[in-house]
């Protein structure tokens, strides 16, 4: 536990190298944080911080910089999220009352704002609906070899996924097989989880063929900005992340699992260091992030940045896009109808 002397001369230390990436020395902390303090009291704070393992030299005799451990304590303890302005957050709601539609809009809309506020690669990922029940399946005919599901769940959550067919199929027959999928789903409660099976046997009970469904939308990741991650490296010092950053899937399954280990706070911004990231080559990074709910299910919104990013600030535009997020999804409806009457 640091006393109050202590959290004084640290939160000077990070704020300044997170400001503008150097080091500080004690003459010049005492001048630019007016803090009353001697240079040599604050030497011999800075002394007690290094040996505690929260700040560390570069060089014999230059100033400090923040440790790991520094930066959590700063993190938990000492930051205060910035709140937006009246202008920022006006500015947008405006993006989602001009442009709200569905929810794959919305949420890559959201990717998209993130990335231009933050200068981060943003990271938003749809909730799954995993376990509601199943209102409707609908199959449209886009080829003769390729056929379109859309579910909608009792609470109104759509996704869609694509069926890949081996034989050809004419729109008449797939109507067949939406009637009878229909039918099935008046008699009995279909989970989200079970669409899949319950889609391919529908197919070959009709014609005795195997084909194949794949899930496109639910759950879906929305990406952007990801190239700054790469900013100044080599291949070789990003290789893995270059190789995990290729594959969409690869991306949206790092992040959920990496959200699995840990216990962060529902409805909170949330930092994960580059080296609790288990991946080489984010080490310097930091991954910003906070959850919301579309109904019973959670998604993610965040950025992925350098360790020395603005976090007061950015996790305040990440705070205020969560709530808003939420709010505009979970009114879908009720927006729609705004946005249709200012048009």
């Amino acid at each position: 536990m640091l006393n109050d002397r202590e959290k004084l001369v640290l939160n000077a230390i990070i704020d300044f190298y997170l400001r503008c990436g150097e080091t500080i020395g004690s003459r010049t902390l005492v001048k630019k944080y007016n803090i009353e303090l001697s240079s040599a009291t604050i030497r011999n704070v800075m002394s007690d911080l290094e040996d505690s393992g929260f700040i560390v030299k570069k060089h014999s005799s230059s100033g400090r910089i923040p440790t790991d451990l520094g930066y959590k304590y700063y993190l938990d303890e000492l930051l205060k999220i910035e709140k937006l302005s009246r202008e920022e957050k006006a500015r947008i709601n405006d993006e989602y009352e001009r442009k709200v539609n569905a929810v794959d809009v919305i949420l890559q809309q959201t990717s998209s704002l993130l990335s231009r506020l933050t200068n981060c690669a943003s990271v938003v990922i749809e909730p799954v609906h995993r376990k509601e029940n199943i209102k409707k399946i609908e199959l449209v005919h886009i080829s003769d070899f390729l056929a379109l599901a859309i579910t909608v769940t009792e609470d109104m959550n759509v996704s869609t996924k694509k069926i890949q067919l081996e034989h050809p199929i004419s729109k008449e027959k797939l109507n067949v097989i939406s009637e009878s999928l229909n039918e099935q789903i008046k008699r009995r409660v279909i989970k989200s989880y079970e669409v899949e099976e319950v889609i391919i046997k529908n197919f070959e009970e009709y014609d005795n063929l195997k084909h194949e469904v794949y899930r496109d939308i639910e759950g879906k990741l929305y990406l952007n900005n990801s190239p700054i991650i790469f900013k100044d490296k080599n291949v070789n010092e990003v290789m893995d992340v270059l190789e995990m950053f290729s594959e969409e899937r690869d991306v949206k399954n790092f992040f959920e699992n990496v959200l699995a280990t840990r216990t962060g706070i529902e409805g909170k911004v949330n930092v994960i260091l580059g080296d609790e990231l288990p991946i080489k080559g984010l080490e310097d990074f930091s991954f910003v992030y906070s959850t919301y709910r579309k109904g019973s299910s959670k998604g993610i919104i965040g950025v992925l940045g350098p360790k020395r990013m603005p976090y007061s600030k950015t996790m305040g535009i990440i705070e205020y896009i969560s709530n808003e997020v939420e709010k505009v999804i979970n009114n879908e409806k009720k927006l729609l109808n705004l946005h249709k009457k200012r048009s």
